[in-house]
């Protein structure tokens, strides 16, 4: 765990570190989504999906409730949400919540975690990443972030053998 003196300045090593991996923008995606996975198990939450092919591209559970997270990674300023994706967060009954979570990888990294239901507003359109966070679910964004921001720096010296197969397969051990 970071320490908490350090926590505004983690988000930018985390940033460092990932921007020193020599991967391809999808690949960097797939790591991020796994990474999230892991991130999120190490929070309490049971991961039962993590998906290379399709959507939703995690399933977990926490509390009771299933949540169906598509994750997109991206330096850029802005974002577009496919229909593809939009379907994949969808809820499909009363125990479950879509999330898109998308990774500016900043710096400093932050992840932005909008419900379904605020989503829908976004479809094919290009919008900045800081109207994202103006629709964000605050309390889930900083979760994902923390989280994923401590374990890239606690594993910063190994962290370019953390590839997607590795860690979707943690991730994965923790729901079992």
């Amino acid at each position: 765990m970071v320490p908490l003196s350090s926590k505004d300045d983690a988000g930018f090593l985390a940033a460092r570190i990932l921007g020193a991996l020599r991967i391809s923008a999808s690949e960097f995606g797939y790591r991020a989504q796994a990474l999230l996975a892991e991130a999120l198990g190490r929070t309490g939450c049971a991961i039962d999906q993590v998906a290379r092919v399709g959507h939703p591209d995690i399933l977990v559970r926490i509390g009771g409730r299933t949540l169906r997270i598509q994750t997109k990674a991206t330096g850029q300023r802005h974002f577009v949400l496919s229909a593809a994706d939009l379907e994949g967060i969808r809820p499909r009954s009363r125990d479950e919540e879509g999330y898109l979570a998308v990774l500016d990888r900043g710096p400093p990294i932050v992840w932005t975690c909008v419900r379904c239901a605020k989503a829908r507003v976004l479809l094919e359109r290009a919008v900045p990443l800081a109207m994202l966070k103006t629709m964000d679910d605050a309390a889930f964004s900083l979760q994902c972030t923390s989280a994923f921001v401590d374990l890239v720096v606690e594993h910063r010296d190994s962290i370019e053998a953390f590839t997607f197969s590795l860690m979707s397969r943690r991730a994965l051990a923790r729901g079992s």
